[in-house]
């Protein structure tokens, strides 16, 4: 399934009032690359229900894009990239959303700044139309640093695919 019919589809379901919580298990999420989980094909797809079955973390904090806190929950990067067998200290990857934004960066950037893969907002499951079904999220209001334009644009929405350099 591309990007596009999966945000057809997703929108289709939006409107219905179905939105993500009739995906648990349909894929929302594809890793492309060489890491030890990857299929004969090279990539591993996730739903939902594979995200939610890894470590959860959780905190609080502020973005440019809601006004007042907000708490995210879902897996942390470090612990999505160690289960699935991606080398964090030497991958650079491609971040890209539905909508085809693509952020270029290092797996050890997205590490250091504790960035997670939201699946939640909340303690609600994100809608495409609240940035989800996932989104990288840093906890922007634990350190200073994180609240910068080069941690801003690598918060990416959407989230479809992330491919991994050779």
């Amino acid at each position: 399934m591309d990007r596009r019919t999966l945000l057809m589809g997703m929108g289709a379901l939006a409107l219905s009032g179905w939105i993500v919580p009739a995906l648990a298990d349909e894929p929302i999420l594809t890793l492309r690359g060489k890491f030890a989980r990857a299929g004969a094909d090279g990539s591993a797809t996730l739903s939902l229900a594979d995200l939610d079955a890894l470590p959860q973390t959780r905190f609080r904090t502020t973005t440019p894009w809601h006004s007042g806190a907000v708490e995210f929950s879902g897996v942390s990067v470090s612990d999505f990239l160690a289960a699935m067998g991606v080398p964090a200290s030497e991958s650079s990857m491609q971040l890209i959303a539905l909508n085809d934004y693509v952020v270029e960066t290092k797996a050890a950037e997205l590490v250091s700044g504790d960035a997670l893969l939201a699946t939640r907002m909340n303690g609600e499951p994100m809608s495409v139309q609240d940035k989800g079904p996932i989104f990288v999220v840093f906890p922007f209001d634990s350190r200073s640093a994180l609240q910068h334009q080069s941690y801003y644009s690598r918060a990416v929405w959407q989230l479809a695919e992330i491919d991994l350099a050779p």
